[in-house]
């Protein structure tokens, strides 16, 4: 476990969100430990990462409609590091925790904190829309998808979150 985490710190290191930019397609490394049971794939520093046993599973995912919305989802997520933080893996986790942060995980609902997130908002409010991040500007992360109320907005909207990123 200590090996893998050790890789997963690596990477936030040595790889730019630019290089994910370039590709086609995401990266699928396997692990042994990571992602924590009970998860299909974890997103990490624009890599896929899945265990073993469900390589084949994720792999089939990544060819469905839902599948191009998760890789489209997570392009932008490459494409805000870049534009954003300077194209640095690190500095957009950073500035992602403290957004998370703010939006106060410890009082519920919880999953507020990720869901009303500006970077989760945008991703979402796009991820069917590939040509949204081909001319990316990030005017819109800091205006429409920067919310106020953040706990009453997703209460308000919690069934139909993505339909509501989706209209801003």
């Amino acid at each position: 476990m200590i090996k893998e985490l050790w890789q997963l710190i690596k990477m936030l290191f040595t790889s730019k969100p630019s290089e994910i930019l370039k590709k086609d397609h995401l990266d699928i490394v396997v692990m042994k430990h990571f992602p924590f049971k009970g998860y299909r794939y974890m997103m990490w520093c624009g890599v896929i990462i899945t265990r073993s046993e469900k390589k084949a599973v994720i792999e089939r995912f990544l060819t469905t409609q839902a599948g191009k919305r998760s890789e489209t989802h997570e392009y932008g997520h490459a494409r805000q590091a870049e534009s954003e933080h300077g194209d640095n893996w690190l500095r957009y986790y950073i500035n992602y925790l403290w957004h998370w942060l703010k939006g106060n995980p410890f009082i519920h609902p919880s999953r507020s904190a990720y869901y009303t997130s500006r970077y989760e908002m945008e991703a979402y409010g796009n991820e069917h829309r590939p040509e949204y991040w081909k001319n990316y500007n990030r005017t819109n992360l800091r205006g429409k998808y920067t919310i106020k109320n953040r706990k009453s907005t997703y209460r308000k909207h919690r069934d139909n979150w993505k339909d509501f990123c989706k209209s801003l």
